[in-house]
């Protein structure tokens, strides 16, 4: 593991006389805090825990494809949290208003 000493001299930018700022890494995450950095990763978080229910997402497929199996979805014996379900919005839903229609059909 590099020293704090070690760590400020990766930092450091002496080569360009116009800045003087640090460089920026990236910061250290938080305890409890989403992995994913967006709203829709941090309602899985808190909704998904919920045991015997359909999680309906209302949304891209996309959305619920890449994330649906990461977060551990709980139940009491019914294979309903294996499914992903999902409205599969598209840009025209959204533009054209037809999002509550599909939302009312799923």
């Amino acid at each position: 593991m590099k020293s704090t000493k070690d760590i400020a001299v990766l930092l450091d930018e002496p080569a360009c006389e116009h800045n003087k700022k640090e460089k920026s890494g990236c910061a250290k995450p938080k305890p409890g805090a989403s992995a994913g950095g967006c709203a829709f990763d941090g309602a899985q978080i808190a909704l998904l825990p919920i045991a015997d229910v359909a999680h309906i997402v209302h949304g891209p497929i996309a959305c619920a494809g890449s994330s649906w199996d990461n977060r551990g979805t709980r139940s009491s014996g019914a294979s309903l949290y294996r499914i992903g379900m999902t409205t599969d919005l598209t840009e025209q839903d959204i533009v054209m208003g037809r999002s509550e229609k599909r939302l009312f059909h799923a």
